[in-house]
């Protein structure tokens, strides 16, 4: 029992380091939301081992969004290896709703080193269907971080006023 509470303990304290990142960043808080969306985005689209896809499409969007790019590499944990087959099931699924290709899918039975036997047409499934997932999962980032962001910085500043006050 100790053990677990150790992991989930550990879990939180990761999560709360990579808020406190992103809400340190020195940027305006439409960029930094904008650089979540951004990252978001990337994240949807499959993890392919030994590229670093998700960054890269999450970094690329923020250049040409001018936003955070910091904000959207760390966004791309919206997919991580706890939640991959989850993410790789819902995009095949949409995929391969508006891509109707014959590809043998089993999330149950799957792995992520199982790219090769899928093949390209798997891939293009996933990739739609990504794309598709990411859309509406990126515009309520933007509007998640923006809150969190802009709530984070209001009670910073009463905080450093309170703290004013007092001296």
């Amino acid at each position: 029992m100790q053990r677990n509470f150790n992991r989930w303990e550990k879990f939180k304290r990761l999560l709360k380091l990579y808020y406190l990142k992103v809400m340190r960043i020195n940027a305006s808080p439409h960029n930094i939301a904008m650089g979540v969306a951004c990252g978001v985005f990337g994240g949807c689209f499959p993890v392919i081992p030994g590229l670093p896809l998700q960054t890269v499409i999450a970094v690329a969007l923020a250049f040409v969004t001018r936003s955070s790019k910091i904000a959207a590499a760390i966004a791309t944990w919206i997919s991580n290896p706890l939640n991959w087959l989850l993410f790789y099931y819902v995009q095949f699924k949409i995929g391969s709703f508006l891509l109707p290709l014959d590809v043998q899918f089993d999330p149950s039975k799957w792995a992520v080193s199982d790219f090769m036997e899928i093949g390209w047409q798997g891939l293009s499934i996933l990739i739609l269907g990504g794309v598709v997932l990411g859309i509406p999962l990126s515009i309520a980032a933007y509007f998640i971080a923006l809150f969190f962001i802009r709530r984070h910085r209001r009670r910073k500043t009463l905080r450093m006023l309170a703290r004013r006050k007092k001296l």
